[in-house]
């Protein structure tokens, strides 16, 4: 069974202070799951010395604000990279499906030699266009498939 941490409530919270007041709690609930799961929308690549530590941890958050580069070094191929990117892209009436793909494509290329997952969420508004949705699922999974071809 998977578990889930996360500590975005700490964003500004240096990684010394992480370590000592908010590790130690998640570090028991972490430890009575098979496989585990971290992070949310905070930046984790400031704190990841400290977040690795948490116990059969197979896939990490790595939200719109992460330093991709960073963390693609971190995670490698031993961590599931779960991209989130920025989702106010389709909170407009009309997408810009070229900055899309370039955003995509950029991630891919960064994220090379990882096990990456694309996930769009946190939509509070799609401008009354739920096709924006599906638009940028399109795109994605083209994208992906070029990547690997």
């Amino acid at each position: 069974m998977w578990g889930f941490a996360e500590s975005q409530e700490t964003l500004n919270v240096s990684p010394t202070m992480y370590e000592q007041f908010i590790f130690p709690y998640e570090k028991p609930i972490l430890e009575r799951f098979g496989l585990n799961c971290y992070g949310c929308c905070e930046p984790l690549h400031g704190r990841w010395n400290v977040v690795k530590q948490h116990a059969r941890l197979r896939r990490v958050s790595c939200s719109a604000w992460v330093n991709v580069e960073r963390m693609a070094a971190n995670l490698g191929d031993r961590y599931i990279f779960s991209m989130k990117p920025n989702p106010a892209s389709l909170a407009v009436p009309k997408l810009n499906t070229d900055a899309i793909r370039t955003e995509i494509r950029g991630i891919l290329e960064k994220t090379r030699g990882c096990v990456v997952e694309l996930i769009m969420k946190d939509n509070h508004t799609l401008a009354q266009r739920p096709e924006n949705a599906a638009t940028w699922c399109r795109i994605a999974k083209q994208e992906a498939e070029n990547f690997m071809s």
